[in-house]
């Protein structure tokens, strides 16, 4: 697990071999932290210590996305305390990266989530926040509700095209089963007390609205759990839509 956080590179590119970087979204800075095995990239708009945040969780976890959803979804939040979070590995690399389980399998492992579990805390406790709500892209999405169940200060969770359940996921699309990792549905009665609000598209094929609905249809006396369709929308597209959790 983790033994130490430390700022180490702000506004600029870390000292090692890196990935891609997305240009940095105007009003938002860009910070690395590092863990004790990987290192993060963040982009946060100016916080304002002691009030709410909302994290934003990137999807896809390859190294290098095509699309960067989840940081234009932030980008596009009228909000001030805003900040992004990336994956493990993306956009900048580390020894720990080598390991190609870390971008399938092992994608949701405990060690992972320990990790940006850690990183988390680190920034609540950095700007004194009292409440925060995860917003999170497809398996961004499966990286917010198990930091939802980890973190006290979480009030919502907020998935988009989210992969929910990880078995129903991997059978419906055919893919090999994610044995290293966590699964949100085995921990759904722990996230049935969060308010969560799940946006899935009408003409997704990849994490489709039936998944979303057995997924919430199974949570135990759930506080408040919906589910809302966007009926012109597949599982891409996503950083167009203004969202109505703002």
């Amino acid at each position: 697990m983790i033994k130490k956080l430390m700022i180490v590179c702000v506004l600029g590119f870390f000292a090692c071999a890196c990935q891609s970087i997305p240009d940095t979204p105007e009003n938002f800075e860009a910070v690395t932290v590092e863990t004790e095995h990987f290192s993060f990239r963040i982009f946060q708009k100016q916080i304002t210590p002691g009030k709410p945040v909302r994290f934003y969780i990137e999807g896809n976890g390859n190294p290098n996305p095509d699309n960067f959803v989840a940081l234009k979804m932030a980008q596009n939040d009228p909000s001030q305390n805003v900040i992004y979070l990336s994956r493990p590995c993306q956009f900048i690399d580390s020894r720990a990266c080598s390991n190609a389980a870390i971008y399938t399998t092992a994608q949701f492992h405990e060690e992972i989530l320990g990790e940006m579990q850690e990183l988390t805390a680190y920034l609540i406790n950095k700007y004194k926040v009292p409440a925060v709500e995860f917003v999170g892209y497809d398996g961004g999405a499966t990286i917010a509700m198990l930091l939802g169940t980890r973190v006290p200060q979480t009030r919502r969770i907020i998935t988009v095209a989210g992969i929910l359940d990880l078995n129903s996921y991997t059978a419906h699309n055919e893919l090999k089963p994610f044995n290293d990792s966590l699964n949100p549905a085995d921990e759904r009665n722990i996230i049935a007390a969060i308010p969560q609000i799940h946006y899935v598209g009408g003409k997704d094929e990849i994490t489709t609205k039936r998944m979303a609905e057995r997924f919430v249809a199974r949570l135990q006396s759930p506080r408040s759990a919906v589910v809302k369709v966007v009926p012109s929308l597949g599982h891409d597209g996503w950083e167009r839509v203004q969202f109505d959790y703002y």
